[in-house]
């Protein structure tokens, strides 16, 4: 399965993480209605935009420092809506909604789990996958609360994202001119790639989606294979958030697979011939080993705090007295935790049993698994900023792999989706602690932003699935490839593999292994990444260029403008161009679905 990162921000966004201060009362206006309605808003584009780029390239943003950027400049332009400025802790609710409605379609299961079902053939009723989208969302936030005074007050772990997000928040309260400039540049980012997505998919569209490269490799057509580069802001985009190492890692990925290996797949006639769907099926399993292997190792090598986060797990089964020792254990605790989870267990169950067909037993299982492994989620995240929610759910899908295809992946899904829930809300929970802010206002804004997320989501998945297809060049879905391959390589066995295959896949891992291992030495930021290799092993070779130009592009400017401003400048387009895509490729998709385009 897919190892997909869940960031919130850029690595060189990220401020040093300071020793978490605990926060005191604050009298300043908080969960105010134009915070939330701000919230809501960006939730919204950030919730769909997510599901395209999901869907395409396997990765989301959070969108916490998007918000923030944006809060800022609309209420600074606008700054006669409401009573005085807009303040920090307002700023706080707002981008603490809005990033929790963007990461819904990942709890969902959307970008993997959801779409790798319907590639076996099985579909849901939308308000079902709304309904348990909003279930596994209730889970994430309950272990978030009920965890949140131990990992961010107590034992102040880093958690990067978060602290970056309260350092941009208390930055632009300062440094307003600088904050404008940016967001300004994010705006003109996001409208100038939505003109380029609209005469790409639209109409007139005089913009290729890819411009081939010519040649031949073992009398194979490069074109054949989908070697070229793709005009799409959002890999561009991608490839400067991801980093140097990663778009570089993309392209020697893409390279290796498709234009050294899938050539000799078809000249060897292992593959029926020559393109990216017959070629994908075979291709899959050294990816999948890929995959496994770079979010396997660094778990695995971490075991110190694997252990740490095993001890945690009573405070879960159980509600915690907190003692009151700094003032606040009254506006600390959410009296409503318990009936959180009550719900959002029940809402599961129902979906699953009712309308999914799984066994009962199978799924509160599940869900008992989900809770100790979210648990695991949330201190790696806290160390390490990374959720290693494809791992997680990985294990999952192999502990139920007897129960076939729909049990497997829906209990792995509920693992993947609750941890991803769990490390968001941690996130926002880091940035308040630093802000000082209400965790009962923000636990407020997780759940409304989780509901709005789901609602939003599931509609604008099913419109881009039939707009653009799955596992297709047009929209590749290396996620949910990735998740039917381990589901059949668990269920069905060597037997589920073409020819030579699973060798392939072994050898993989193997590769996989020692990739991960060497990245954590002295050298190792010039390591290749297997994740971001096996990802670019799933789709076309064309989209693993555009992001080797973004990478490119940030290593470039990284030297010409070597300021740390410079850079964050650059991270705001960014982070503008792959909004601006995402919304305009799902407006297409509408139109397109509804037979008006």
């Amino acid at each position: 399965m897919a190892a997909q990162p869940l960031k919130s921000g850029s690595a060189t966004e990220r401020a040093e993480a300071q020793p978490a201060r605990a926060p005191t009362p604050v009298a300043a206006r908080e969960l105010t209605l134009r915070a939330v309605l701000f919230g809501c808003a960006v939730g919204v584009l950030l919730a769909a935009g997510n599901v395209y780029t999901g869907l395409k390239t396997g990765f989301i943003d959070g969108g916490g420092i998007t918000a923030a950027l944006l809060g800022f400049a609309f209420f600074s332009t606008f700054n006669g809506l409401g009573r005085g400025p807009f303040g920090k802790l307002e700023n706080n609710v707002s981008q603490t909604t809005a990033s929790s409605a963007a990461i819904m379609g990942f709890a969902i299961g959307l970008p993997g789990a959801i779409p790798a079902l319907q590639l076996l053939g099985h579909t849901y009723p939308g308000w079902a996958l709304v309904v348990w989208g909003v279930g596994v969302g209730g889970v994430g936030i309950f272990v978030a609360v009920v965890l949140r005074r131990k990992l961010v007050v107590n034992e102040a772990l880093p958690f990067p994202t978060g602290a970056a997000t309260a350092e941009v928040i208390e930055t632009i309260s300062t440094s307003r001119s600088t904050a404008l400039f940016r967001a300004r540049m994010l705006v003109v980012a996001a409208l100038v790639a939505m003109a380029v997505t609209w005469f790409r998919d639209g109409r007139p569209s005089p913009i290729p989606q890819t411009t081939a490269f010519g040649g031949a490799v073992l009398g194979v057509s490069l074109a054949s294979l989908s070697v070229g580069v793709s005009w799409s802001p959002l890999l561009v985009s991608t490839g400067v958030l991801m980093g140097v190492r990663s778009a570089f890692s993309m392209l020697l990925g893409g390279f290796t697979f498709w234009v050294c290996i899938a050539p000799w797949l078809v000249r060897s006639q292992i593959v029926p011939g020559p393109g990216y769907s017959q070629d994908l099926p075979w291709i899959t399993w050294p990816a999948v080993g890929l995959l496994l292997s770079s979010s396997f190792v660094p778990l695995v090598m971490e075991w110190r705090g694997l252990a740490r986060s095993f001890r945690d797990i009573p405070m879960l089964l159980r509600r915690r007295r907190e003692a009151v020792d700094d003032g606040l254990a009254a506006a600390d605790r959410f009296r409503l935790a318990r009936p959180l989870l009550l719900v959002s267990v029940l809402l599961i169950l129902v979906v699953a049993r009712l309308l999914f067909d799984l066994p009962l037993l199978a799924t509160a299982f599940g869900l008992l698994i989900a809770l100790v492994l979210a648990n695991v989620c949330a201190r790696t995240t806290g160390e390490t900023d990374m959720a290693p929610t494809g791992v997680l759910g990985t294990l999952t899908q192999v502990t139920f792999g007897g129960t076939g295809f729909v049990t497997s992946l829906f209990t792995g899904s509920i693992t993947s989706g609750v941890g991803a829930q769990t490390a968001q809300t941690l996130w926002a929970f880091r940035a308040g602690n630093q802000l000082r802010a209400s965790p009962r206002a923000q636990v407020w804004a997780e759940i409304l932003g989780a509901v709005l997320g789901a609602i939003v989501s599931v509609p604008v998945y099913m419109v881009i699935v039939k707009a653009y297809g799955l596992g297709t060049v047009a929209m590749p879905s290396p996620s949910a490839i990735s998740w039917k391959a381990t589901a059949q390589a668990v269920i069905g066995g060597l037997s589920a593999m073409p020819r030579y295959a699973g060798v392939a896949g072994l050898v993989g891992f193997g590769v996989g292994v020692v990739l991960s291992t060497l990245a954590r030495g002295r050298w190792g930021r010039f390591v290749p990444s297997a994740a971001a290799m096996g990802m670019a092993a799933l789709s076309p070779f064309s989209l693993s260029f555009s992001v080797f130009l973004g990478g490119l592009l940030l290593l470039v400017y990284g030297r010409l403008r070597p300021a740390a401003e410079s850079g964050h400048t650059l991270m705001s387009v960014a982070a503008g161009g792959i909004a601006g895509e995402s919304i305009m490729a799902v407006i297409i998709a509408i139109l397109i679905a509804t037979g008006a385009l």
